[in-house]
């Protein structure tokens, strides 16, 4: 799907006002990917894609609450057809906090008074992700790092970040040395 040619100029309006953003946001990932080195790897984004990240792009999304990070993992199932998505299989979950740092954001969170703007807001929060993923991409190939936008799932706001928009550093598990001696606490004690 392509954008209109005032959508893109839309969207560059938005470019403009980019702001930075730093803080922790929070991940949940199922204990098949809670390795703490790579939950940030964009792997997923790349292999299947997300709201605002078609297939290829590698992405990572966050959620600014731990309960938020768990609420969009449900949210999905639902979107997906009530797919069996969350079995119990997918447990136990592990959330991970992530700092984040990041200079060039922009916010789809609070519905815009540009009337195009606003469209192109509820356009990406449907179910069909062709026309979410199509200003993903616009905005990643601006050099935009993050997107916020409104949790389909609650109350909550998600960032997406553009990982290949992304230096090191920029986003750090939180604890990671911590997490990792914790993690091989738990491997050795399984051992035993």
């Amino acid at each position: 799907m392509s954008l209109t040619v005032d959508e893109q100029t839309t969207l560059k309006e938005l470019i403009r006002k980019q702001k930075p953003i730093s803080g922790t946001y929070f991940r949940s990932v199922e204990r098949r990917f809670m390795n703490p080195l790579q939950i940030l790897n964009g792997r997923g984004t790349e292999l299947h894609g997300g709201r605002f990240a078609p297939v290829g792009m590698k992405g990572a999304y966050l959620a600014n609450s731990d309960a938020g990070a768990a609420a969009e993992v449900l949210a999905r199932k639902k979107r997906l057809g009530d797919t069996p998505q969350i079995s119990l299989d997918k447990y136990p979950r592990v959330v991970f906090g992530i700092d984040v740092e990041l200079e060039r954001v922009v916010s789809l969170v609070r519905k815009p008074r540009h009337s195009t703007l606003a469209a192109i807001r509820n356009a990406s929060l449907v179910d069909d992700l062709s026309y979410s993923q199509a200003v993903g991409r616009f905005l990643a190939d601006s050099g935009i790092q993050g997107l916020l936008f409104k949790s389909m799932a609650g109350t909550g706001v998600n960032l997406l970040v553009f990982l290949e928009n992304c230096g090191p550093g920029q986003l750090k598990v939180r604890k990671l040395n911590e997490t990792i001696d914790t993690l091989k606490q738990i491997v050795s004690k399984r051992k035993h």
